[in-house]
């Protein structure tokens, strides 16, 4: 997980939004099924657009590519469930980018008192920290704890996908550092951090293998 800054709010929800609530929170007061075509109006393409253009097209939890492997989920951070946050289902701010199975994990779990890492809003490595293709909780941290443990951040398929990525990077560490010619060095010294940026997967336990090698 990593920090994602948040772009300008889409205008279809900057015009629609109060409207959209006002009927929503409507339909649960007097009891009504909501109907989707209303509860789902978040769903829209320039909104998905700009939330993956925020998170570089990645699971905010996860750091998964997750047009590669899935259909994105429009994760709300606070739970839209009717008796969570639904005057929230439509606010901006609550809105981000999720692979199916870290929303399907988190669902509609959450504690005000006790709230996950929010990447949006915080930097996750104040609470969270890698170790290889593993993600931990940083000690005593309830927060990254609950985090990793209800979104699954060390589940099978991500250590293996993790663990891919790190070796690649590795591959090319190596031929950094057998290298003799200063120029083939340098092309490979500038692959390699491109490859550890922000916008590529995992690049929370990649970005490690700078900092040991000192590259």
């Amino acid at each position: 997980m990593v920090k994602i800054d948040k772009k300008p709010e889409p205008i279809v929800l900057a015009n629609n939004k109060n409207h959209w609530t006002t009927l929503l929170m409507g339909h649960i007061a007097r009891g009504e099924v909501v109907p989707s075509s209303l509860s789902s109006n978040y769903n829209q393409t320039e909104v998905k657009s700009i939330l993956k253009e925020e998170s570089r097209g990645k699971c905010m939890y996860c750091e998964s590519n997750v047009s590669h492997v899935a259909y994105e989920h429009i994760e709300h951070i606070k739970p839209k469930a009717k008796d969570k946050y639904p005057d929230l289902t439509f606010e901006w701010n609550n809105l981000g980018l999720a692979c199916p199975k870290c929303n399907i994990n988190k669902s509609d779990n959450y504690d005000d008192n006790l709230p996950f890492i929010n990447p949006y809003s915080e930097d996750p490595e104040l609470s969270l920290f890698s170790l290889g293709p593993w993600i931990y909780p940083m000690p005593g941290n309830d927060r990254g704890f609950i985090t990793e443990q209800t979104i699954q951040l060390n589940r099978v398929d991500l250590i293996e996908k993790r663990l891919e990525r790190i070796n690649e990077i590795r591959r090319l560490i190596e031929l950094y550092v057998r290298q003799k010619n200063d120029l083939l060095k340098n092309i490979l010294k500038d692959e390699i951090i491109k490859e550890v940026q922000p916008n590529k997967p995992y690049s929370m336990c990649t970005k490690q293998l700078l900092s040991l090698l000192q590259i």
